[in-house]
């Protein structure tokens, strides 16, 4: 066979189909890099907004403050403009009329407080001493596991000293022949109160501390209520500006879905606000009126004490009686008995006549988990913690029952609201 009759080679055609498959790998891992990149920048920006968020937690508590108080004033603002106001002048006079009141209310009892607040401030180690009597008494150990153990003091037994505070009485009374005399240096060594005191001292100051938190100075506690007022005061004028904000935020289908989401919660909060401070008002002139019927001393503060803390629920209203039974240990055990029933009683009424009807549609929050948020944002927070654990709890409560548990239901009291302008 000749080289012409050999048939000429055919050119190489391109390996198309393995280098598709390489690029198609290299695409596909170029993706997955990609997510993973996406991913880690998010985790990262996560963390780093949850790191902000807790420098600067005591500053979003106040914030929240400040929104729920002018979500609060916002339908009295409605009011006035039908009447011809000015949302922009509304506001402010909404807002620092009801602070005016306030400190009007404050000026006209201010001679009866004063001298009601010196005498509780000077009675209350009395009547903590009392209570340390009837204790060492009744129950001994319950002492001890309150105030500590007693600590024996140079030249007096370790059972001298854990009565010493029954005797005090006596000798400070005057009475000869019931104590011997006791020499100057034990008089130096002895403490002017009894053990109870002094650990409600100690406590008092470790309180002070977690309850003032990073607000820690004068000016600080003066800056954050400043922040409260103003923050009121913007909110209550415009409240609808702030939610086209938020709701701009995000995608129109994921603004259909948090548009009444939004709304719903300001109903909640507002509704929830306007019936604790008619709570308060109620309690504390209930408080005080039965305070002074049962003869106790410092009715008008300690009413004051009992308004303020019906703010907190369930906690609030136990802290509140604390102060009143003790003064009331000044005359009697009786007495101090008889307090806590009238106490209980109030918040039986409350719980289960004045709250349903100033709010006849519930929040429906679990007590256990309203509770239980209370202790975890007072160990937290402190005492800011402590006064928006609920209202807070609620916007929780409600954002997830309506994007989860029923994403399709629409509240009665969101329909015919909203922000129709935004597209």
């Amino acid at each position: 066979m000749s080289a012409d009759s050999i048939p000429p080679e055919s050119p190489a055609t391109p390996d198309t189909p393995p280098r598709t498959s390489a690029l198609r790998g290299i695409s596909s891992l170029t993706a997955e890099h990609a997510d993973l990149v996406r991913a880690a920048l998010i985790i990262v920006f996560v963390l780093l907004g949850l790191q902000l968020l807790w420098a600067a937690r005591i500053l979003a508590l106040t914030a929240f403050l400040g929104i729920l108080f002018g979500l609060g004033a916002a339908p009295a603002v409605d009011a006035l403009e039908r009447r011809g106001f000015r949302r922009g002048i509304a506001s402010p006079l909404i807002i620092f009329g009801v602070l005016g009141l306030i400190l009007g209310l404050g000026a006209w009892s201010a001679p009866t407080l004063v001298t009601q607040s010196e005498e509780l401030r000077t009675r209350f180690p009395e009547a903590i001493e009392k209570v340390e009597v009837w204790l060492s008494t009744k129950q001994p150990r319950l002492l001890d596991a309150i105030a500590g153990a007693p600590t024996p003091r140079r030249g007096i037994p370790a059972a001298a000293t854990a009565t010493a505070p029954a005797a005090a009485p006596a000798e400070s009374a005057g009475v000869a022949g019931t104590t011997p005399a006791a020499t100057p240096g034990q008089i130096a060594e002895r403490p002017s109160h009894g053990r109870l005191v002094e650990a409600f001292y100690r406590q008092a100051g470790r309180l002070k501390a977690v309850a003032l938190g990073i607000l820690t100075s004068t000016l600080a506690v003066f800056g954050g209520f400043i922040l409260v007022l103003f923050l009121a005061v913007y909110i209550a004028a415009e409240p609808d500006l702030y939610k086209r904000g938020i709701l701009l935020l995000v995608s129109p289908p994921t603004r259909q879905r948090l548009e009444p989401v939004l709304t719903a919660i300001a109903v909640k909060l507002r509704r929830w606000l306007g019936t604790q401070v008619l709570a308060m008002l109620i309690i504390g002139a209930v408080t005080t009126i039965l305070l002074s019927i049962i003869g106790v001393r410092a009715a008008l503060p300690l009413g004051l004490i009992a308004g303020l803390l019906e703010f907190i629920p369930n906690v609030g209203p136990t802290l509140a009686a604390i102060p009143a039974i003790v003064m009331a240990f000044v005359d009697s055990p009786q007495k101090a008995f008889v307090v806590m029933v009238v106490y209980w009683g109030i918040q039986f009424l409350e719980n289960n006549l004045l709250i349903p009807y100033l709010m006849r549609e519930q929040l429906d929050l679990p007590p256990a988990l309203t509770l239980m948020t209370q202790v975890v944002m007072a160990y937290v927070f402190g005492l800011m913690g402590l006064f928006v654990a609920t209202p807070l709890l609620a916007a929780v409560f409600v954002t997830v029952q309506m994007l989860h548990v029923q994403p399709d239901a629409v509240p009665s009291e969101t329909a015919g609201t909203g922000t129709g302008a935004i597209k």
